[in-house]
């Protein structure tokens, strides 16, 4: 679930508690298939006894500076988050990896449903450029390399990195724009009043620290175990059936490149 706002929020807080500089003293993999296809021992001798650089993050990608050619990059998936302890080493029941740290820190890496991973690369490949920063350059020069529904546009992270399926729909009701519209049919207002609505949603996002949506292990939370405080603000997505906050007519649910779509029929024509 994590999207880019909780991805950013994390890779703040991970900066601000000073992770950054230190050296990696042990690590433990506690679910292989997180570092695939290293096996555990392999993964853990490539690491142990380098230092951490700065914390980076490109879409939903969070990147741990190593050197030039290699780097550590971890993607959360639906349930991946981080915490971190001080001291002797507890390790906690969904705890899929751990750095120990010099000074005493350790770095976990919690993930209930076991999807997350992490990699030894020098960058995530295949992304466009990202949400949070794209320019409407960029962004006008990926539309005309596709024609998508509008959706499946906003889910393709080579068009634009860090969007997934709560921003799209916010950010679609946000433009007026209908989901199940090409890309292709787009003019030119209707291109920047999108690429606008991205920027604005993924800022907003970022400010309230992500969205968390419910209650359960998996849910989001940030580095401090805390829930996103977007969840409040959004405006279409999970509120199928709900009145519009424009035109207070009921939301539509719909299937759409197999994600759960909410729109307002009569706001987003």
């Amino acid at each position: 679930m994590p999207e880019l706002p909780e991805v950013e929020t994390i890779r703040r807080q991970l900066c601000d508690a000073g992770v950054e500089g230190r050296l990696i003293d042990a690590v433990h993999i506690e679910w292989p298939r997180t570092v695939e296809p290293f096996t555990s021992d392999n993964f853990c001798k490539r690491l142990e006894g380098r230092r951490l650089g700065n914390v980076y993050r490109h879409g939903k990608w969070l990147i741990f500076g190593l050197d030039e050619k290699e780097n550590l990059l971890v993607h959360l998936r639906m349930t991946g988050g981080f915490y971190l302890t001080q001291g002797t080493l507890k390790k906690g029941p969904y705890d899929r990896a751990i750095l120990q740290l010099s000074g005493g820190l350790n770095l976990h890496f919690r993930d209930p449903r076991k999807f997350g991973r992490w990699k030894l690369s020098a960058a995530p490949e295949g992304l466009g450029p990202d949400a949070l920063t794209v320019t409407q350059k960029q962004f006008f020069q990926g539309l005309e390399k596709r024609n998508k529904t509008l959706k499946a546009l906003l889910l393709d992270q080579s068009f634009v990195a860090g969007i997934g399926n709560i921003y799209a729909d916010e950010a679609l009701f946000e433009a007026r724009l209908d989901p199940r519209r090409k890309s292709g049919s787009l003019d030119g207002s209707e291109k920047q009043a999108l690429w606008r609505a991205v920027r604005r949603v993924i800022r907003t996002g970022v400010r309230n620290k992500g969205t968390s949506l419910g209650d359960g292990q998996g849910n989001y939370t940030d580095l401090n175990g805390e829930a996103g405080g977007h969840r409040e603000k959004v405006k279409v997505y999970g509120r199928a059936g709900q009145p519009c906050a424009v035109c207070g007519q009921p939301l539509h649910r719909k299937k759409i490149v197999q994600r759960t779509t909410v729109f307002c029929p009569r706001c987003q024509r």
